[in-house]
């Protein structure tokens, strides 16, 4: 692209300006949850806003949610999470499928609580899938929206397993190596 004259500066200045109140947050959310915030941040000239040191990578803050009927104890999982090095207290658990069908699932979407999704068979009609399928369909439609989604599964279905389990932390892991 060729460079653009001071004019069609002046107007992209103006566009940006007028759309920014509506995207920054969106855009803030999605930097901070994949690690790019202090580039985004940098890139603008304004790395001084964070006005800390080192940050902590979006592994090691926020919670873990892990929705879906589970075939192993809660108890087994934090076992597995604390043997793959993390903290067994920033997970939370909704695994019992009686509770999952009253989970608002809206509550995930733009939250900053929350680093990854961990999600497993649930029911499709549930509070907060708005116009999608399931709740998994919906964070899939709409990635920018949610925290990244791992699906728990064996070859075949979604499933809770220890493995699955530790595959998605594994795999989590990897992602912010």
């Amino acid at each position: 692209m060729a460079p653009l004259t001071q004019q069609e500066l002046d107007d992209l200045y103006e566009a940006m300006m007028g759309r920014m109140h509506l995207e920054l947050l969106e855009a803030l959310t999605r930097a901070n949850r994949t690690g790019e915030l202090e580039d985004l941040l940098a890139t603008l000239g304004m790395s001084d806003l964070l006005g800390r040191g080192e940050d902590p990578s979006p592994l090691e803050t926020g919670k873990i949610i892990v929705l879906g009927a589970s075939q192993v104890p809660v108890d087994k999982l934090r076992s597995t999470a604390r043997k793959e090095g993390f903290d067994s207290d920033r997970f939370e658990f909704k695994t019992g499928y009686k509770q999952l069908k009253h989970f608002d699932f809206g509550k995930i979407r733009g939250s900053m609580g929350y680093a990854a999704i961990f999600a497993g068979p649930m029911p499709h009609s549930t509070p907060g899938t708005a116009e999608a399928s399931s709740f998994i369909a919906r964070v899939e439609n709409n990635p920018n929206d949610y925290p990244q989604l791992f699906k728990l599964s064996t070859k075949i279905e979604l499933k809770i397993t220890n493995n699955s389990f530790r595959n998605a932390l594994r795999e989590l892991k990897e992602q912010f190596a």
